[in-house]
């Protein structure tokens, strides 16, 4: 209290300085989270983004070289050229593996040096081994496994395969552009993309069917569909390696909107549409970090192949301008324009770089972020331990099962009506 009585408490002053979550939010070598990541297959690439021109990419801080020889194999290996340091970025596309334009050191994909140009009866030829990562390649996108090579799981099977009709085939994307995304892929080396702030930022956002009806309704209006617009009454279950979140909103007339979203471990999620009549299975989305201040998201969505939009989804690259608000593309928006019409981007990045996890005030909507954040924790912990965390196999496929989708359901019963029930069991 001060001499006149004011009240003084929670003012700013001497205030303790907030901290990330170290556990969730890193994700380099070493780090508790990235080593969970590590243990499980990551989507680096669109399969036609591996070509006969080298990339550089960058995956949970890492640095690397993408490309694809002649022969059509793909490979993924460290960029300093084990000779002397220099950039394979520069090296040159074989029939089979990649040469060093320095001195002509040539590397398949699994690393192994198979010519010496200069020194051809050279003794240490079939000891050379530059750092170099696996890959499959499934359903269009490039899955590389950047663990222990000791504890390289079996790669899974997809759920989103299952039943797929003649008519349908399964889209890969990798998000470019939008409220959740912008620009391109970020031009490596230099990192330049809406992407600009922590992975978990957006993994969050899965489990939280509340912001939908504030920030995408009742602030800015209707942004969605008005289903989406109604306080649902929201239950968080554990299935498996899995948080789901399960919401029902009462629309009247005898119907109620049942929408279920999914984040699987380590980073995948399964989220529904956000129309009112979208009663199809959620896809699978992989939140991938690129190092701790940058992201970007990679996926599979099933599509009808006479949808309207299946030629821009076919080149992979999803482009949600969000421009006509203000007349501009997205990645142009100014302040002002933020500070008048919000979407997930500036509530996210408006966080921070790496948000402030110590000075969150979480309460019951946030149960499914929390929910999510303590099991990934735990498997992040579990692996420091020396053991193996939930969903991978070394025996047989993994199954990601996608729960996730969108149902009407009638109220009186809550039976599915719309002849898919996505119920999880």
């Amino acid at each position: 209290m001060t001499a006149t009585g004011e009240n003084t408490h929670g003012r700013a002053y001497g205030r303790r300085a907030g901290k990330p979550d170290d556990s969730i939010a890193l994700c380099g070598p070493g780090t508790l989270g990235g080593e969970l990541l590590r243990r499980y297959w990551q989507p680096v690439a669109l399969s036609t983004e591996a070509t006969e021109l080298p990339k550089q990419i960058k995956i949970l801080n890492e640095d690397l070289i993408l490309y694809r020889d002649k022969s059509g194999t793909a490979g993924l290996l460290y960029p300093r050229c084990a000779h002397r340091g220099t950039n394979l970025l520069y090296g040159k596309v074989e029939e089979v593996g990649l040469r060093c334009c320095y001195h002509g050191w040539l590397y398949d994909e699994s690393g192994n040096c198979l010519e010496m140009p200069c020194e051809p009866k050279s003794k240490i030829l079939h000891k050379i081994r530059q750092p170099w990562y696996p890959l499959v390649e499934k359903l269009g996108l490039i899955f590389a496994y950047m663990g222990p090579a000791e504890k390289q799981p079996v790669f899974p099977r997809f759920s989103i395969e299952d039943e797929l009709r003649d008519d349908q085939w399964i889209i890969p994307y990798r998000r470019e552009a939008g409220p959740n995304g912008g620009g391109a892929m970020p031009p490596y080396p230099k990192l330049d993309s809406w992407n600009d702030y922590n992975w978990w930022q957006m993994f969050d956002n899965f489990m939280d069917a509340f912001h939908v009806v504030v920030l995408h309704n009742q602030i800015n209006g209707t942004q969605f569909e008005e289903a989406l617009s109604v306080i649902p009454e929201v239950e968080f279950k554990y299935i498996d390696n899995s948080v789901i979140s399960i919401q029902h909103r009462d629309l009247g007339n005898g119907r109620v909107h049942q929408r279920l979203s999914q984040v699987l471990l380590p980073n995948m999620n399964g989220t529904a549409g956000v129309t009112d009549d979208d009663l199809s299975p959620s896809g699978l989305n992989w939140t991938l970090a690129i190092d701790d201040t940058h992201y970007m998201t990679f996926g599979f969505s099933r599509r009808s192949k006479t949808s309207n939009t299946d030629a821009e989804m076919n080149l992979g690259l999803l482009s949600d301008e969000w421009g006509p608000r203000h007349g501009r593309p997205f990645k142009e928006w100014s302040t002002e324009d933020h500070q008048r019409w919000q979407t997930d981007y500036i509530a996210q990045k408006g966080q921070g770089d790496i948000s402030l996890h110590s000075e969150e005030h979480l309460t019951g909507i946030d149960a499914g972020i929390g929910m999510m954040r303590r099991l990934f924790r735990k498997q992040a912990q579990l692996v420091a331990n020396g053991g193996d965390p939930l969903g991978v196999t070394f025996d047989e496929p993994y199954y990601v099962n996608v729960r996730a989708g969108n149902a009407m359901l009638d109220a009186a019963t809550l039976e599915c009506v719309a002849g898919v029930d996505k119920r999880p069991g």
